[in-house]
């Protein structure tokens, strides 16, 4: 009976292996419906190229999910942060600590891109959070893996507040 048992373990755990994801529980060129499935819900939003979802999680942080399909192929993903801070600093704070969880996955960034269009907070870490709400600051972050690039961004406008979005986006075959 035991090895019955542990035979009946390992057929279930794929030998130890864990399925190789791009993200989420998901891998390049699954159908929408395979999507869906694996999303178990509806969308909130459905488009013939794209499901969006709403009430999602990337670590500890809401998001929505954008996925995106040519052919009916997903391709491209993103997590649009849905967290709205009174302090712009912290959603500096935020960037910070998922580019920290992308590393640890994905290690060192291949790109670390600081774009500045006012030096006025430049050098001063405590203000970087206002510096990106008022258009003056905006970074981004790339990653790559044999599939996938991975790419972490920030902006922002007085007028919208702060937008944060990871994306992952198929590498084309060469």
């Amino acid at each position: 009976m035991f090895f019955v048992l542990l035979s009946l373990f390992f057929q279930l755990a794929g030998n130890g292996q864990q399925p190789d994801y791009d993200l989420r529980s998901l891998r390049w060129d699954m159908t929408s419906k395979e999507v869906q499935a694996a999303e178990r819900s509806a969308p909130f939003l459905k488009t013939d190229t794209t499901l969006h979802y709403r009430g999602r999680w990337f670590h500890s942080f809401p998001v929505s999910v954008k996925f995106a399909f040519a052919k009916d192929q997903l391709v491209g993903a993103q997590y649009i942060f849905t967290e709205r801070h009174v302090r712009a600093q912290q959603h500096w704070d935020d960037y910070e600590a998922v580019a920290r969880i992308l590393t640890d996955r994905y290690g060192t960034p291949s790109g670390d891109y600081w774009n500045w269009n006012s030096e006025l907070y430049k050098g001063r870490k405590e203000r970087y959070g206002d510096a990106v709400l008022l258009g003056h600051l905006t970074r981004s972050n790339v990653w790559e893996s044999a599939r996938t690039i991975v790419t972490l961004e920030m902006s922002g406008k007085p007028t919208e507040g702060i937008y944060t979005v990871v994306s992952y986006a198929k590498k084309i075959d060469s």
